[in-house]
């Protein structure tokens, strides 16, 4: 297995999240689940409130990754769970040479990517990647794996194991102590799969999974 490494130590961390979704319903997570408009563009409750590209969440992480897995000008990229594709798009601005390849399960994210990576995103579902064996120099999952069913994670990773060359890093919803667990668990909304930091371990060896990781919580 890779590393538990905090490539997302760039990305802006908003202050007091928990209190804006002081009270979540179970048909709040139902509308907030079909990630469509209402999850990404709609109220706070239900998601994003408003899901939009700004140069200062990806610009510096990307470069991050970058240097972590030593890409070159012509490295092949996917995002798994690439919604909007704002990540692409700085890694397009980045990495001008590079083939990008990204997929989502949302038919309303695909149909708003940003226009200059539009035609480099697809919808699908990361139980099945539509790709070849070893065809990645780099694939990343961002906040995504943990929105499926515990064996469908375990399909995803197998599925980024495959496609990938060697390089892999994901991020998903995970908690280190009973504190971030009660946190966490007052604020997700489409995690189907939620397990603490040390289970996620032990998810990643069941799939074979052997790239990197790290666990988001609420600050």
């Amino acid at each position: 297995m890779g590393r538990e490494i905090d490539l997302m130590r760039l990305y802006p961390k908003s202050k007091g999240r928990n209190a804006e979704r002081p009270h979540i319903t179970e048909e709040d997570r139902v509308l907030s689940s079909k990630f469509g408009f209402d999850y990404f563009d709609g109220d706070r409750r239900y998601g994003y409130g408003g899901f939009n590209y700004n140069p200062r969440f990806w610009t510096e992480t990307v470069k991050l990754f970058a240097d972590r897995y030593q890409l070159n000008e012509n490295a092949h990229i996917l995002d798994v769970g690439c919604a909007k594709g704002f990540m692409l798009k700085d890694f397009k601005q980045l990495m001008p040479g590079a083939t990008l390849k990204g997929l989502d399960i949302s038919e309303y994210a695909i149909e708003h990517a940003d226009p200059e990576i539009k035609e480099f995103v697809t919808l699908g579902n990361a139980v099945d990647l539509p790709y070849e064996d070893n065809e990645f120099d780099l694939t990343i999952s961002i906040n995504t794996l943990h929105n499926l069913g515990r064996q469908d994670c375990v399909k995803a990773l197998s599925e980024i194991e495959r496609v990938s060359k060697g390089n892999s890093f994901v991020m998903v919803d995970g908690w280190r102590n009973a504190e971030e667990e009660r946190r966490l668990k007052a604020w997700v909304l489409t995690a189907k799969t939620m397990l603490s930091a040390d289970e996620w371990v032990e998810l990643f060896d069941e799939a074979e999974y052997s790239g990197d990781y790290w666990f988001w919580t609420v600050a």
